[in-house]
């Protein structure tokens, strides 16, 4: 259980850096708006990739998922916020950043897990 909790916060912490990055830097957007969806990210992402996907079908289709389903949720913060704003090369940036992220992430937890 412990395991889980710190691959929680990893997550958390890495794709709000990748956020950060691509919607921050590239985007401009406020900080709180990257911090929102970081957040919304790393939940469900880690609900349906880390917790459906992964275990089930692998490394790589689960970090395909999640970056897939990152770049989902961006763009659903994008059409409900005035203030949240993306393109398609911040989101491609943000897309291949989640993918390199889960990766590295899938195989330290499974490295932990054995």
């Amino acid at each position: 259980m412990k395991r889980v909790y710190l691959g929680l916060i990893l997550k958390i912490i890495l794709i709000f850096v990748s956020a950060w990055i691509a919607y921050g830097i590239i985007e401009d957007n406020p900080l709180l708006w990257i911090f929102i969806t970081s957040l919304a990210v790393a939940l469900i992402t880690f609900l349906v990739g880390d917790m459906l996907v992964f275990p089930r079908y692998g490394n790589v289709s689960g970090a395909v998922a999640d970056a897939v389903l990152a770049a989902i949720i961006a763009w659903i913060i994008d059409l409900l916020s005035a203030n949240f704003y993306v393109t398609w090369i911040s989101t491609l940036v943000f897309v291949v950043l989640i993918f390199i992220v889960e990766l590295l992430l899938h195989r330290y937890l499974e490295r932990r897990d054995t």
